[in-house]
Parts: structure tokens; sequence; C-alpha cells
């Protein structure tokens, strides 16, 4: 502050009194630097009546900004006690500019004077909240800054902004205070900074997570069911759940290996099942990164007591188990997994209670028996093979091999689980847990007896909401209604459609299923007809007027179950008779019409693969392929090949069926080859031809494979003849945009992976008939796919900047196609070529095309790459900010990130015509609104200099 003078109350009063409108409060307030005029201003009260938000009569709410409020900004960091002295006295005011800057100046203030805001932001949190405009990301930053500044109300505001709480409704939904993006985004920085506290507070959130969403109870724990591995989250979007998950992961990982006891006290006393399985996963973690022998002794000592929890040996906790099991072979501890292995997938005392609860459903001791050593057998295979035969102690693979012997080999042992995903719909007279409770007899009778009470508007329970539970029961136990068969002839079309439905999920779910009792309830639904001889009971949808989703749940099913990889899950004799009811299904006339006559305009655009998974027809089709894919040695492959190409034959105007062989076509490929070797051009196409089906069926196939070069090979004449289409391509899956920018992308594989040289007839195809943007979309997307990589060859790199030269040299012969490089920000984003390489072709491609847009990507690349070479770096600079051919392009992330550090690094490289270059582009700057580029310039010279 001593840089500044200290105004007198004359010349505070004089300017105040001069701005007499908006606008030369904002241009005054937003250009004053002097943080002595804060209380001067204070005083004569200029701080005393920001702007109320007005209704306007629409329906909206406005919300003026407050000038003054950029002062209070400028000079926080300077003046930290006068400025929170003023937001103190704010209390009051709604105005969101408010609030927002309130937290963007408790994040750069002294945590002392940030934690002063505290009764302030006490106060806003009842009354209208923490303001609309508010930054999540500074709410974040503030109490970042209280708890790196020792501040006890740091921790009390990350709990604010990320404990979750209760709903006031007593929902299943845990309430925080963040969406669910910032939440996930900004977790891991207050994680960070909570340091050694960190895992204590987080892990409770976790825990406190589960119990809101009743994911826990006194009999059951489901936590983090959804989440198939800790290791990593799904492709869905993230979540709270997911966020607190990683959280957790991490900070166990780095705390096991540096304070292994206080870390296991805190999963001691938060004994939950995602809880244990983190801590398998961040103990085998830290045993695999651990040098001292002392903390590898301890955390053996300690990983061994893990592996013997009940919790631990969850099914659902398979992935983490095989983990920490694996880190403590490596270890030389495999005594350990030896002593856990023959105990068995349950403990003594989780036996006799799985017994317990399986006799009161009367369950008979046989059966339970079986059932028993069933799961036992299923989990030891898993968790053997996960496990690897080459690392397992001699007793162990003898295990293995017995099991691999009689239940065949498992190929993908380390393969998630099924992931369930949520709904809301239809209530349920009964809950899932008082369902569950139920013995077989019980479930049946209940399902029989139970009525609707008619038709309403209300939430009431319904059939359909009784049957959403009764999948969900049999998805967790496969067994809720017994082994026997018949029960299907007692139960409406609605009950028998949700177990067909549950038993599948439980199969996805590597449940074991009672094969008697499901081959007859299939058995009985194909063979029934539609009509039903229940009356419908309750409203629309509450529950099936006829067969018709039922026998569309059968087909479900039993494609489900055709699949070459579920073969070594049936008993040989029930396959056989799966392959013999979907042949038997495809002759289902009502099935061909239902789907055959439905109004196309009543899809909403849906796309033909989307419509193969909603109707009972082209599923049907999907399964008949399945079953041709386990080639002509099995008994059905005539018969399945046969009915397949009668359905296929059909005149599909939907294109269903089509989409569902382009689906089908890499397994094809590796499994039934003979047979697509015969029909492969009638449902593909060929150079000379291509209809609409064959279009179907091509870009179905190019969307959902990824490059392969067999089947480059294969589809290499129906894509030159899908370039050739003049009308728009018939599309399988995806929008219209996709189908020649996925060609470009195969062509553009091809060719980094040396599979094509310059005479590929694709190729020049591509290249040759593909419009310029097209082209542009393809080598972008590939060099996009590069920043998703943790590493790319340098050959696959290196051929790819070779590609990007050669286009590059088109488009300077032939200007009317500069479309192709307006992508080529990903080259520079994603990491994998050298700013040497990149600023050269950057300039190359601004020159040939002056529009060139870089979508805000290149920022932080620049200013990575100024040091080293400043006078290519400012020149790119210099070129994307031409104002004359750039008026459209947004140039927020070149002026805001990089403009500043570029000329610094410029004017520091001792070269005076690159500094009068760069001063030259500072001023142009300056003129067009960079009032203060100047300074920021000197600040950057000024903290780099020596």
């Amino acid at each position: 502050m001593s840089d500044y003078a200290v105004p007198t109350t004359a010349e505070v009063d004089a300017a105040v009194r001069r701005l007499t409108s908006y606008q030369l409060r904002r241009v005054f307030y937003e250009g004053l630097k002097n943080p002595n005029w804060v209380k001067p201003l204070a005083d004569l009260n200029v701080f005393t009546n920001p702007p109320e938000p007005e209704a306007t009569g629409d329906g909206y709410i406005k919300d003026v900004f407050w000038p003054e409020v950029s002062y209070l900004l400028n000079v926080a960091e300077e003046a930290p006690v006068d400025v929170i002295d003023v937001l103190l006295s704010l209390e009051a005011t709604a105005n969101s500019w408010v609030r927002r800057a309130a937290f963007v100046i408790g994040a750069k203030v002294p945590a002392d004077q940030a934690a002063r805001l505290k009764p302030l932001v006490k106060a806003w949190s009842e009354v209208g909240g923490l303001g609309w405009r508010t930054d999540p990301r500074d709410l974040v930053s503030f109490a970042i800054n209280l708890i790196e500044g020792g501040q006890k109300y740091g921790v009390t505001f990350a709990n604010v902004l990320f404990r979750p709480r209760d709903a006031e409704d007593d929902a299943r939904d845990p309430v925080v205070e963040l969406k669910s993006y910032w939440y996930s985004q900004e977790l891991p920085r207050v994680a960070n900074a909570l340091g050694t506290d960190g895992l204590k507070t987080v892990l409770p959130w976790l825990s406190q997570y589960e119990r809101i969403k009743k994911s826990v109870g006194d009999t059951f724990d489901h936590s983090g069911f959804s989440r198939s591995t800790v290791a990593a989250r799904g492709d869905g979007p993230r979540d709270i759940e997911d966020a607190l998950i990683d959280a957790a992961r991490d900070l166990a990982k780095r705390d096991f290996g540096t304070d292994p006891d206080t870390t296991w006290r805190l999963f001691e006393s938060n004994e939950i099942l995602i809880a244990q399985r983190i801590a398998m996963y961040s103990m085998a973690h830290a045993l695999e990164e651990a040098t001292d022998p002392a903390l590898v002794a301890k955390l053996v000592s300690m990983g061994g007591d893990l592996l013997a929890k009940p919790l631990c040996r969850d099914q659902g906790a398979r992935l983490e188990f095989v983990a920490l099991a694996k880190s403590l072979v490596a270890r030389s501890a495999a005594d350990v997994l030896v002593e856990v292995i023959n105990e068995g997938h349950f403990t003594a005392d989780s036996s006799a209670r799985i017994r317990k609860n399986m006799a009161e459903r009367g369950e008979t001791n046989e059966s339970i028996d079986e059932s028993l050593q069933r799961w036992d057998e299923t989990w030891r295979h898993q968790v053997l093979a996960g496990i690897g035969r080459d690392q397992l102690p001699p007793v162990l693979q003898a295990q293995l091999d017995d099991l691999d012997a009689t239940r065949g080999v498992i190929e993908r042992p380390l393969a998630p689980a099924f992931e369930m995903t949520s709904w809301t719909g239809p209530n349920s007279p009964l809950d899932q847990d008082g369902m569950a409770a139920m013995s077989p007899t019980e479930l049946l009778a209940h399902l029989e007896s139970w009525h609707d009470s008619g038709d309403r508007w209300t939430a009431e329970p319904s059939h359909e909401g009784q049957g959403r539970v009764l999948s969900a029961v049999l998805t967790a136990n496969p067994l809720a209604l017994g082994d026997a068969t018949g029960f299907t002839e007692r139960l409406r079309p609605t009950y028998i459609r949700a177990v067909l439905s549950g038993w599948e999920a439980a199969f996805k779910a590597d449940l074991d299923l009672p094969w008697g009792a499901v081959i007859a309830a299939v058995s009985f639904v194909v063979n029934h007809g539609y009509a039903s001889d229940f009356p419908v009971e309750g409203g629309r949808f509450d529950d099936d007027a006829d067969f018709r989703e039922a026998k569309q749940a059968a087909v479900g099913i039993l494609e489900e179950f055709a699949k070459v990889k579920s073969s070594d899950r049936i008993p040989a004799d029930a396959l056989t008779q799966v392959a013999n009811l979907l042949i038997e299904t495809s002759e289902d006339e009502v099935a061909w019409n239902d789907y055959a006559n439905y109004e196309l305009s009543n899809e909403s655009g849906m796309d033909p693969l989307t419509t193969s998974l909603n109707w009972q027809w082209p599923n049907m089709v999907r399964g008949l392929l399945h079953l041709v894919t386990h080639g002509p040695e099995a008994s059905w492959y005539a018969s399945a090949a046969e009915s397949l190409e009668r359905e296929l034959g059909r005149e599909d105007l939907r294109g269903a069926s089509r989409a569902v062989v382009g689906e089908a076509l890499g397994r094809l490929h590796d499994r039934a080859p003979e047979w697509l070797d015969m029909h492969f051009e009638t449902y593909f196409g060929s150079k000379a031809s291509l209809d609409r089906g064959q279009q179907i069926a091509l870009t179905t196939a190019i969307a959902m494979h990824y490059y392969h070069p067999a089947l480059y090979q294969r589809l290499s004449g129906s894509m030159i003849a899908a370039l050739g289409q003049a009308d728009e391509i018939a599309v399988g899956w995806g929008d219209q945009d996709t189908p020649k920018a996925r060609i470009g992308q195969w062509v553009v594989q091809a060719i980094i992976r040396g599979h094509v040289d310059q005479a590929d007839p694709l190729r020049v195809a591509f290249y040759s008939v593909a419009p310029a943007d097209v082209r542009g979309d393809a080598i972008g997307h590939v060099a996009w796919s590069f920043l998703r990589a943790d590493k790319v060859d340098d050959v696959f790199r290196d051929r790819l900047a070779e590609l990007w030269d050669e286009r590059a040299a088109h488009v300077a012969e032939h200007a009317e196609d500069s479309a192709e490089l307006k992508d080529f920000y990903w080259f520079v984003t994603c990491g994998k070529f050298g700013a040497d390489w990149w600023l050269t072709r950057l300039k190359q491609a601004i020159s040939l095309d002056p529009e060139l847009e870089t979508h805000g990507m290149i920022g932080e690349q620049l200013v990575e790459a100024a040091p080293a070479h400043p006078q290519d770096a400012l020149e790119v600079l210099r070129l994307l900010l031409k104002p004359a051919e750039t008026h459209n392009r947004d140039q927020w992330d070149l002026t805001h990130h990089a403009l500043a550090p570029v000329l610094a690094a410029a004017m520091d490289a001792g070269d005076d015509q690159l500094t009068q270059d760069a001063i030259a582009l500072m001023n142009e700057m300056g003129e067009r609104g960079e009032v203060d580029l100047d300074q920021r310039v000197a600040a950057l010279r000024a903290t780099e200099a020596p």
C-alpha cells in the first residue's frame, strides 16, 4: 500500500460527486487500483446500497451489476481488513454480484481475514443461499484458503459444501451444496488441501452418503454396488458417489504408505462394503510401492487380516480382493491367501446366517448345501483365475486346475461385474427388503393374491411397481422363487416379465440360475398365445394387457443366453433348449407384424440399432446371429442359419435387422467366417452397389467397431461406394454427419498403423471424394484420440505428422479445401507432438486459413512453448489475434491465458527485434481494450527475473 498515495477526504468526495452516471461509476471503480481509498469511500457510504434483485413482470429476475464491487475485488489482497469490513456490512443484501465477490475475495485474502466472513456466510446460507452467480470453484477456493491457513472454519465450510445430508422429505437422495459436476471436479482439491486430515474427513462423507441412500442396513450392505471396480469409474456421468470413492481411494493409497496404523483405524471405524473395497485396493497399491521392510511387514500383516473379513469376500469386492491377494503373494505372503481361500467364500458366521435365512424360506438342507457349494466354487474360481495361475502357490494352482477342468476356463476373470442403474417409477406394496425376506412359497402366494385397487392418478401401489421390485429381488437372489417349475401358470404376465428380467440381470452379474425353472418359464412364454387370462388392473401402464412384453423379455433373456461367451455357464442340455426356443420364436408372425406395421413417425428419429433393442423381432434376429457364431459344430447351427436367412429375407423398411447384422460383424468374422463369406455382399454391399439396408449395416459396423485391418479390407469396397453416394447415407447408429467421417477415421488409422500405402483404393477415394471438412474431422479425431491415450507409439505419431504435412501441402495448392485444417488445435492440445513441430505447422495452417479457429484450446500450450520458442510463439499469437480477418474468433483463451506470458517470454529472449515486435503487439492489444496488459507483462517478467 505504500506505493499508493493516501487521498484526502476532499479528493474522495470530489471524485464521488463526479460519478453522475452508471457508466462513469463502472469506468472509475473498475480502473481504481489504490487500496487506500477503501475506508474513505466507506465513510462516504459508497458501499452501503448495492441494487437489490427486481422482478421484471415476465417471470424473470433483474439483477443489476454493482460497479463498486469491482474496486473491492481489485484491492482485496492489498487492503484485506478494510475490504472484509465492507463486506460484513452487506449482510442484508441479496445482490448476487456481491455474494459472488465475497467468495472470490475470501479465496485470496489472508486466511485469518477470510475467516471473518463466517457470520456473513451463515446469514446468506439461511436466506437466499450463497448466490446463484457464485462460481462453485470460488466456494471451494474459499474453503481451501481457510484450510491451508489453519482456520478451523475451513473444515466447517468444506462440510457445508461436501458433506452429504438428509433431504427434507426423507428421500434416498443425499443433498449437498454443489451440483454433481462441480462436486466431482472440486472434491480432489479439497481432499488435497486437507492433507493428513483428508481421509478422516472424506471417508465419513462416503459412509454418510451410503447410509442416507439406504445402501446399508442391519441385514444388508449394497454400498458402492453401482461401482464395479474401485480402480476406475465407468464411462457414464461422474456422480457424487463416484467422486467420494475416487477421493477416498487416492487418499488411502497415500496414507497406507505413510501412516498405516491411523489409516487402518479409519477403515475399522467405517466398516461398510465400499470402504473395505477401497481399503483392499489402496493397501495393494501401497504394498506395490513400499520399499521400507518394516512398512512392508506391517502392510502384509494388515492385508491378511483384511482379506479374512467377511465383507472383503463379498462377490462385489472380488476385483479388490484379487488386487490385494496379488500384492500379498508378490511379497511372499502366499500362506495368508491359502488360509483365506481354504476357508472359502463364506466365514463360519456368514455361512450360518445364510443357512438360517434360506431354511426360513422353506429350502431343504440339500438345496442349501448345493447352493453354498456352487457359490463358493464360483467365487474361488473367479478369485484364483483373477490372480493368475503363475502367481499362485502350488496348492492353489492345483485348485485352479481342478476348477478349470470341471467348470471351464474363465476367459476374462477380471472383467467388472454388471453395473446396475437406478430407476424411479410406479410404487410397490412391498419394498425390496420385505419381499426378499419371504420364502418362495410366501412370495408366490403374495404375487397371486395381491390385487390393484383400481385406476387413479396418485402414486399408489401397482402390479408394474411390484414387478420392478420383484425383478430387483431376483437380480440379487435368482432363487427367490425357488427352483420349482410351473409357477408361470399362476402369475399374470406383468410378473412373468419381471421374473425373466430379474434372471437376465442376475445372469449378467455372474450369478447362477435355477436352470430347470428358467427354461420352463421361458418355454411357457414362448409357447403361450398373446392373450392373457388375467383381467387388467389399475391404470394405463400399471399392468400388462397381454403377453407381448413378456414374450419380448423371453426373447431378451434367450438372446443373452445365446451369446458364445455365455455358453460355459449354461448346462449343455439347457443351452440346446435355449437354441431351440430361440429358433422357435423366429416363427412368431405377430412379433414381425407388430414391428413392421409400426408407424415410423412415432419413433422420433430413433436410429435402426436403437430400434432393434426395443422390439422383439430384431432382437430375435440378434439371438439367431449369436447361435450362428457358435459355428457349424453346434447341433443347432443349420436350423439357426436357415431361420436367420429366412428372417433377413423379409423386407425390413425400418432397417433394424440390418443394424443388428452390422453390430455382429466382428463376431461373424471371428467365429462364423464361412457364413459371412457366403452372405457378405448381400448384407454389406460392394464397391459396385450399396442399397439402403446395406448402408445401415455398413454404418452400424463402422460405428460399433474399432478400426481392425481385416474388417477394413472386408468393408473397403462398401465404404468406397458409401463415399460416392450423392444422396444422404442411411445411418444405422449415430447421426447423419458421422458415416463419411467414420470412414475417414478408419482410413487415417490404417495409414498411421502402416497397413495401407498411397495406392490403397479406399484412401484414394476418401481424399478424392469426401468434403474437406469431413477430411478435417477424420484427422482431427485421431489427434483427439491421442489426447486420451497415456502413451502413443512414436511410429504412429510420426505417421500422423507425415499425413498432416501431406494434407497441408494439398491445401496449399487447393485453397478451397482449407476446412481440412480446421481441427489442428487437437495436434497442439494432445501433448504428443513437440512444440518445434506444431508451432511451424500452426503458422502454416493460419497462413492457409486466416479464419482458423483454436476453440480456446491452445493458450496453455503457447505459454509452455514460449520460453524455448519465443519468436514462433509470438508470431503464432500475432497471427491468431489479427483483428481484420478474425472478427468472429473467440479470443478469450489467447488474451487471458497466453498473451501476457508469450509477450514476457519474447521480451526476455535477449533479441532487440523480437522485443520491439512484442512491444508493438502489446500496444496494439492495449488499443483494443487490454488496458492493463503492460502491467501483467511487467509482473511476469519481475517474477521470472533471477
